[in-house]
């Protein structure tokens, strides 16, 4: 299965402000039409409660939602809540009903870090940075940008990855997908 992972962050690694919402300064044209051109060709979206939550479903895809708000899995037409600790990834794309192989991983941080190794690990995440934004006391890209002081390109080489291809898609705007390169360790 193909898994991809999409994320903007800044200078300081950041998805969110300090309240957990994703700021104007985190909003690039160029780079909005490339996450929604690779949420568009995948069979599932995956992300948070609270990104479900805020962002509404205007293109009627399926989303994968991970909460703890279940057991296990519950679908409601094209949303299908799923906790981890309760049902394997295998059991909650079973739920769609249709064929899936290829899921693009949208965050939020404990999204991001569940596909970060494991049985289920990304494809190719894609780190898009916008320079010259800084999110003080924002919500890291990965925990380890908090917990540990590392950058986003630290954890991913930790956990297995190298960049691979980088793109400017504007001005001031960069994405670097990152691959798989070994098996990480625990």
């Amino acid at each position: 299965m193909r898994i991809e992972g999409y994320a903007v962050v800044g200078d300081n690694d950041r998805i969110a402000d300090a309240a957990g919402k994703m700021p104007d300064s985190l909003k690039n044209d160029a780079e909005w039409t490339f996450f929604q051109d690779g949420l568009d060709a995948a069979d599932v979206t995956v992300l948070g409660r609270r990104s479900n939550d805020v962002t509404p479903n205007h293109r009627g895809r399926r989303r994968l939602v991970m909460t703890r708000s279940v057991s296990g899995i519950e679908r409601n037409g094209l949303i299908v809540l799923w906790n981890p600790e309760g049902a394997s990834l295998e059991t909650a794309l079973a739920a769609f009903e249709c064929k899936v192989e290829h899921l693009a991983v949208a965050g939020g941080r404990n999204v991001f870090d569940y596909f970060l190794s494991g049985l289920h690990r990304y494809t190719v995440f894609h780190l898009s940075r916008i320079k010259g934004v800084s999110l003080p006391g924002g919500v890291g890209v990965f925990s380890a940008v908090e917990t540990k002081g590392l950058t986003a390109e630290q954890t991913l080489s930790s956990s297995g990855y190298s960049p691979g291809s980088s793109k400017m898609l504007d001005k001031d705007v960069e994405v670097v997908g990152w691959v798989p390169t070994r098996v990480a360790s625990s």
